[in-house]
């Protein structure tokens, strides 16, 4: 008899197991699965947000960059009216005269137009392949006004007066950036002879743009940093970024080429293995890459995953900790029910079976149940 009785409690026993069993099992299930979507969708989420804040970036450049532009084109119209349309070189001496007036360290009409505008002026002469500074209002480190200095070939300048084409843009005049506009000038002939050039500094630019570049933080180490790719990303350049401004990129972070590559060239601009060039590795860190399109800069915001997600995660260990907990509940009520409604009338007719076998049938047996339990110990 005892036997029997330990053989009833197993069976709840077992029928409570399984079916906490299944339910947990079911419960593990859709967990994992909606983990794995509620993570992809939770990591879209945040890099879609920091990939709108770099953007933003881009597009305070690209403002900026259009008000220097018109801020450099607008004035050289009556600057250029100082000089002569076709202007006479003497290739010999180098001598550049201007309605038969020499130019050469004549700072009359450059230093006119720094005191007019704020800005910078310099005449150019060509010197074979070259172009030198006769006449400038552009001083050096020391003071002294820069003449003599021949215009950087390997900048993109040079290329444009070459072919006969203006160019304006940005460029670094004895440590300060400028928004630069070259003009070519030719003689009667139509050959090239002269360039005409003028400038604004843009440090006040510069420094608003760090000071915004400096405000977009993510979490704790994630930012943002802005490169001047140039025409090669061997050459490019930091031109905001927490420690290594001005620096090229392959001098701060040699090894940095295919990172650089990879990043120009990822899809949506998303990369989700990114090297670190912002802050100390977390080694899980992604990269959001957006472009100022006038400037030809690159806006990257580089993110710690870990740092990303941890909000996340911490919500999905509370979803988990309540349906452990849930199953724990349905598990306990479960085994109370099968006890209470099972269990229980089952002994109850165990003890009556026994006492009928051993003659006693002076005992009455009822079963409050209106189930099958209950009609079979009530029969």
């Amino acid at each position: 008899m005892e036997q029997a009785r330990r053989n009833y409690r197993s069976v709840a026993q077992r029928l409570v197991l399984a079916s906490v069993g299944m339910l947990a099992a079911v419960l593990l299930l859709i967990s994992i699965a909606m983990s794995v979507i509620a993570e992809r969708q939770s990591r879209e989420r945040i890099v879609a947000s920091v990939a709108e804040k770099a953007q933003s970036v881009a597009n305070s450049i690209d403002a900026f960059d259009a008000t220097a532009r018109a801020l450099v084109e607008r004035p050289f119209g009556p600057f250029k009216e100082s000089f002569d349309p076709a202007p006479v070189l003497d290739e010999a001496s180098g001598k550049l005269t201007s309605f038969g007036v020499a130019l050469n360290d004549d700072f009359s009409a450059v230093d006119k137009f720094a005191k007019d505008t704020g800005g910078v002026a310099t005449v150019f002469a060509r010197k074979g392949e070259d172009f030198v500074s006769i006449s400038t209002s552009v001083k050096k480190e020391n003071a002294e006004r820069a003449v003599g200095t021949l215009l950087d070939r390997p900048g993109g300048a040079y290329a444009a007066v070459a072919a006969g084409k203006v160019h304006v843009g940005r460029a670094m005049l004895f440590g300060k950036p400028y928004m630069t506009l070259y003009q070519p000038v030719k003689d009667a002939s139509g050959k090239v002879v002269s360039i005409l050039f003028i400038g604004f500094d843009l440090s006040g630019f510069q420094a608003s743009l760090e000071k915004l570049v400096s405000e977009a933080r993510f979490y704790d180490t994630g930012g943002v940093y802005v490169i001047d790719p140039r025409s090669s990303l061997a050459d490019a350049v930091f031109v905001a970024h927490p420690s290594a401004k001005g620096k090229k990129v392959l001098d701060a972070y040699p090894g940095a080429d295919k990172f650089l590559a990879n990043l120009g060239s990822a899809d949506k601009g998303y990369l989700a293995s990114a090297q670190t060039l912002f802050a100390a590795s977390q080694g899980d860190q992604w990269a959001v890459l957006r472009k100022a399109d006038a400037a030809k800069w690159w806006v990257v915001a580089e993110v710690s995953d870990r740092e990303a997600m941890q909000s996340h995660w911490r919500t999905m260990l509370m979803q988990w900790g309540l349906l452990a907990l849930a199953t724990v509940l349905l598990g306990g009520g479960l085994y109370w029910l099968v006890q209470r409604y099972v269990s229980t009338p089952l002994r109850a007719l165990t003890t009556a079976v026994g006492t009928v076998a051993q003659g006693d049938l002076t005992q009455a047996f009822v079963s409050g149940q209106n189930d099958e339990i209950g009609v079979l110990v009530s029969s």
